[in-house]
């Protein structure tokens, strides 16, 4: 099989000095072709972006011609003398004149005024300071005519004033209409009389310049035709082309690309000259790379901190065995170390790393004759073998690992102790390939590490179909979440002497899974090794003390998986949903399972002191199920012990489990701890468990697991 890797296939020198210098050929063509497609892509968008920003300007300057004339109409027909002057029977001409017709001689900032009455005809006008005769508003055109159709109430309002664009027999202009009125107060007049005012302001090429030139448009003019790309079409208040504003556009693009040649050009030569230098100095290069070649290959097949050979190495030993047609049986040995995440985490990674070396230095010594040992990544090591006998030689190696790991790990101060789990898988290349050799050891330790940790296990068909399930549920699991498939149902903690509900206990459940029901011992450990029991572990806390806050004579207790208790961030975690839930944190009270309190006391300890510093409770779950002392419960400073129903459902049959019993509440007790016994079944159990001094019971026979509904009729009921 081709590996593109392997260091066989590497090239000569001389194939790279090749290689590289019609590399750097095209490099050169490359970079002259990109920074004058670049200059003339940059010239170009910056033509449209001036071509739009014109346009915009030009659209801004007829808005603000309207407006202007919009302002006049204000700062005249908004004005109390001129509601004496135009609303009696007979207009004062000679104040109209002076007031408004004059002003085109004085400022030019209109050429026409015209009074209008309620009809909308004109009675009296002026005109470039010249007397206007008409009575009609045929002069004006079909703008303001289309202003007064489409406002004629608005207008008689008295408080909306209208400009827009009209043709008039005398040009395009800007034309704006409004009831003359009072400043301040209503107007006064009878049978509806009104007066208008239109002012109107002719486009000349004087009005024009002075636009450009605030705008910053180069040669602004108007035509009747669409003469220019650089335009754009004039519209009157009726909806018709009255023309077109046209401009010359600036092309700043163009200009900067002009100025910018001279420069591109040296920029292109000295690009030019460096990709040249840069083969010269490549072909020198490449000979000192021949003489470091093996040495390089060395390095790259070596992991930096074991020395051993790395993932590379091996699996190219394994395809050069392959290729010469070996049919002898190869035997993969996969190791995992169990618990090096919380090595690196309570004392360091520099401590990781020594652990790393010391068991490096151990396996090899270990690895039988003709063996191969990587190191593969991280806490990850394999080893390969091949013969008749490889598969009993590997066995052999792998029983001697565990072991070796059997005794506490000693470096510097520090006891630690670590297990591995194993898998083992045999055949040969021709029936199977490197990879599947590998694929099918690392199931074999997958299924060693979720059945316990610290063995070894041999792969069989039957473990690749349950790995395939196992991923099937961990992908279930992450739907299930999603889709809301969960449930919290709490079973109940009784008082030993009132008999009443004190307290429950929160157990995850899975009542809505497509493919049906599954036990919390089916997909728990699943959860655990997929990764996915922190947010499955979050939302039970979450759900919990969501259920139970309203209820302040119940406290809650929750299990903590081994997984989320070595989050570092698990306490914050934690406080995030007290005060989310805004639960009371001393009804919460949370469960460690003594085996990862033994192995992780640094990490456990420091943790327990920051829950407890909450406020909340932690409590010793399992309790008698594994190696208790009466130093760690005194060095831990528990709230509660609970009392594994392995060793509590024994106290009916089983004078030894009563007195183990009866001894463990004495010693709580000594040390401030309450007690809560697991599993009772049945009223034996419950009252031997009562006499032995248990504060508290728990089990089938006073409540199976239930939803929070049932709890909440649960908690009326007197236990007898």
């Amino acid at each position: 099989m081709y590996n593109p890797l392997s260091w066989r296939n590497i090239p000569s020198a001389k194939t790279l000095f090749v290689m590289i210098f019609m590399a750097g050929i095209g490099l050169v063509v490359s970079v002259v072709a990109l920074l004058y497609l670049s200059l003339h892509l940059i010239s170009t968008k910056t033509n449209e972006i001036d071509e739009h920003r014109s346009a915009l300007s030009v659209q801004g300057a007829i808005q603000t011609s309207a407006n202007r004339v919009w302002s006049l109409v204000i700062d005249n027909a908004v004005w109390d003398d001129a509601v004496r002057e135009v609303y009696p029977p007979v207009l004062n001409t000679d104040w109209l004149y002076n007031t408004w017709g004059a002003g085109f001689k004085i400022n030019n900032l209109y050429d026409g005024t015209f009074v209008l009455d309620e009809h909308f005809h004109v009675m009296w006008g002026s005109f470039k300071s010249q007397p206007f005769k008409e009575t009609n508003l045929d002069f004006f055109g079909y703008g303001l005519k289309a202003l007064i159709r489409e406002n004629a109430e608005a207008l008689q309002a008295e408080t909306t004033i209208y400009a827009g664009i009209t043709r008039t027999r005398q040009g395009v202009a800007f034309v704006g209409i409004g009831l003359i009125r009072p400043m301040v107060g209503r107007l006064q007049v009878k049978n509806d009389v009104r007066r208008y005012l239109v002012i109107t302001r002719h486009i000349n090429p004087q009005i024009l310049s002075d636009l450009g030139n605030t705008f910053q448009i180069e040669n602004l003019h108007f035509t009747r035709d669409h003469t220019s790309e650089s335009s754009i079409p004039l519209k009157s208040s009726a909806g018709e082309i009255l023309g077109y504003l046209n401009w010359q556009p600036q092309r700043p693009g163009a200009q900067a690309a002009s100025a910018a040649s001279n420069q591109i050009t040296q920029i292109v030569v000295l690009a030019s000259a460096l990709i040249l230098l840069f083969i010269l100095v490549s072909s020198v290069g490449l000979y000192k790379l021949a003489r470091g070649e093996n040495q390089a290959r060395r390095v790259a097949r070596t992991d930096w901190l074991s020395h051993l050979p790395n993932r590379r190495a091996l699996i190219e030993e394994l395809e050069r065995v392959s290729l010469r047609g070996d049919i002898d049986v190869k035997t993969v040995v996969f190791i995992d170390l169990d618990g090096f995440k919380d090595v690196n985490d309570i004392y360091g990674h520099d401590v990781g790393d020594e652990l790393i070396i010391l068991l490096a230095k151990a396996l090899r010594e270990r690895v039988p004759q003709g063996g191969m040992l990587a190191r593969m990544g991280g806490d990850e090591f394999a080893m390969t073998i091949g013969g008749d006998h490889s598969q009993a030689q590997a066995l052999t190696f792998a029983n001697d690992v565990l072991a070796f790991l059997d005794a506490p790990v000693r470096i510097g101060e520090r006891t630690i102790h670590i297990s591995a789990s194993i898998g083992l898988a045999s055949g040969t290349l021709i029936d199977c390939t490197s990879s599947e050799l590998f694929r099918r050891a690392d199931i074999a330790m997958y299924h060693s590490k979720i059945t316990g940790k610290g063995r070894i296990t041999q792969y069989d068909a039957e473990l690749n179909s349950a790995r395939e399930r196992q991923l099937a549920i961990e992908n279930e699991i992450r739907d299930g979440m999603e889709r809301d498939e969960f449930d919290v149902w709490y079973q109940p903690i009784i008082d030993a002497r009132s008999q009443k509900m004190t307290s429950v206990e929160a157990l995850v459940r899975w009542p809505r899974r497509p493919a049906g029901e599954l036990t919390p011992d089916e997909f728990i450990s699943i959860a655990e090794t997929s990764g996915l029991i922190y947010s499955l572990g979050q939302f039970v806390l979450r759900r919990a003390c969501h259920d139970l806050e309203p209820f302040s004579d119940l406290k809650l207790s929750v299990n903590i998986s081994p997984a989320q208790f070595r989050d570092p961030e698990f306490e914050e975690k934690v406080a995030k949903v007290i005060e989310m839930t805004r639960f009371p944190a001393n009804r919460l009270q949370l469960e460690v399972t003594e085996t990862y309190v033994l192995e992780n006391p640094e990490r456990a300890r420091a943790a327990i002191a920051n829950l407890k510093a909450l406020g909340t409770a932690v409590a010793l779950d399992d309790f008698g199920t594994g190696y208790s002392s009466i130093g760690y419960l005194r060095r831990f400073n528990f709230d509660t012990i609970k009392i594994d129903k392995s060793l509590a459902g024994l106290v009916d049959n089983d004078e030894q489990a009563i007195a183990l019993v009866s001894g463990t509440v004495r010693i709580a007790s000594a040390l401030g701890m309450a007690v809560v016994a697991e599993g009772v079944e049945n009223e034996k159990q419950m009252k031997l468990l009562r006499l032995a001094g248990c504060d508290q019971l728990q089990g089938f026979w006073f409540s199976r697991p239930m939803p929070i509904e049932a709890i909440i009729e649960l908690r009326k009921v007197r236990y007898c």
